[in-house]
């Protein structure tokens, strides 16, 4: 799992860069936003986003391929266009939020997974799962 040192934030808690090799990334608390292209061409499969977090910022995960699932916490107020381009395995976002909230991200665009929002999905041995 990741530690401090694998990431560059500033002072204002913007996550810049994502500097490790682990797979399984944990966000620290207290990053409020991720930045353009933190994670581009990683190799990560899973991050954990933190509910500090309240922007996502433009192409933040642009290129990562091993990424599967990515768990949306509902602090996040606000995504930029294209935050996950072609990311070729991406199959599932998972949002904490009510289904139809506008966090101004169009979901048509760079997508082509499949969205599960709040109350059709839940946690089952820590994994995020679809409701049956």
């Amino acid at each position: 799992m990741s530690n401090i040192e694998d990431f560059d934030i500033d002072s204002q808690g913007i996550l810049q860069e994502y500097k490790g090799k682990d797979k399984i990334v944990i966000i620290p608390e207290g990053v409020k936003e991720i930045s353009f292209r933190t994670f581009y061409l990683s190799d990560i499969c899973e991050v954990r986003i933190p509910q500090t977090v309240t922007f996502i910022d433009v192409q933040a995960f642009l290129c990562c391929d091993n990424l599967k699932y990515v768990v949306i916490p509902k602090s996040v107020k606000g995504m930029d266009d294209s935050v996950f381009n072609d990311c070729a395995n991406l199959t599932d976002i998972f949002l904490e939020h009510e289904k139809g909230t506008d966090l101004g991200y169009d979901w048509d665009y760079g997508f082509k997974g499949e969205l599960h929002w709040a109350g059709e999905w839940e946690y089952v041995d820590g994994v995020p799962k679809v409701k049956q």
